[in-house]
């Protein structure tokens, strides 16, 4: 609702369409696996100005890798089974549905579902998923390069975070000025029909100031929202 454009894009030509259906990745008129096994089949979904996880494997060393040798057979045989890939470079199902598993997220690689950013990401709760994360990766690399790479992008969040912290900062304080308005009347409500600061999510927000009592939670949005709040999630 009240969306630009490209954000409406980025959503409608999923979630209208074939979310959750067999057909999303073997394709109504052609039901074969061999098609489900290239990674292009997850680019029906997976791009676009909200999550641009095509657009980043396919310009990434992996992604070039599979665009370079996709045709050859001997490099990546799409007749076997992903329980027998031995692909020269990953695709999005070898790692994704490791062993040709359709629950995606039984060996989701997913970094930010190891832990909140804010939080420590090496916590003993989340060994299970880092070490599932190296497990993916030392198909091809070592294992000491895959733990580098996890350690490298921790040491990313923790700068990401303080960036993200002082950019929200700003904001607020611009609310507690009485320069930004929470969450203008003339705009739609969000999805739980309140007018409650999109800032100011879960157990974050903490007044009244902000929209709505003491506990209750807006809604983390890009669009449907003030000028600052836009400007806040796009940078």
């Amino acid at each position: 609702i009240e969306r630009p454009p490209g954000d409406t894009a980025g959503c409608t030509f999923c979630h209208t369409s074939s979310e959750e259906r067999c057909s999303t990745c073997h394709q109504r008129h052609q039901f074969d696996p061999k098609v489900a096994r290239r990674a292009e089949q997850c680019k029906t979904c997976h791009w676009g100005k909200d999550h641009r996880d095509w657009e980043a494997y396919d310009i990434g060393l992996h992604g070039v890798v599979y665009q370079v040798n996709k045709w050859k057979p001997e490099q990546f045989d799409f007749s076997k089974k992903l329980s027998d890939a031995d692909y020269v470079g990953p695709t999005c199902q070898y790692c994704h549905m490791r062993g040709g598993h359709h629950n995606v997220q039984r060996f989701g690689t997913v970094y930010t579902s190891m832990g909140m950013s804010m939080a420590d990401r090496g916590a003993p709760i989340w060994n299970e998923k880092r070490d599932r994360w190296v497990s993916v990766c030392d198909d091809c690399h070592s294992p000491r390069f895959a733990r580098e790479q996890l350690q490298a992008l921790d040491e990313a969040v923790k700068d990401a975070g303080l960036k993200y912290r002082e950019t929200f900062k700003v904001a607020e304080d611009l609310l507690v000025d009485g320069v930004l308005d929470p969450m203008p009347k003339d705009l739609c409500p969000d999805w739980s029909g309140q007018h409650l600061w999109s800032l100011k999510i879960g157990a974050y927000h903490d007044g009244e100031a902000y929209g709505g009592k003491t506990g209750e939670s807006g809604e983390f949005r890009m669009s449907n929202c003030t000028d600052v709040e836009r400007l806040c999630f796009e940078s």
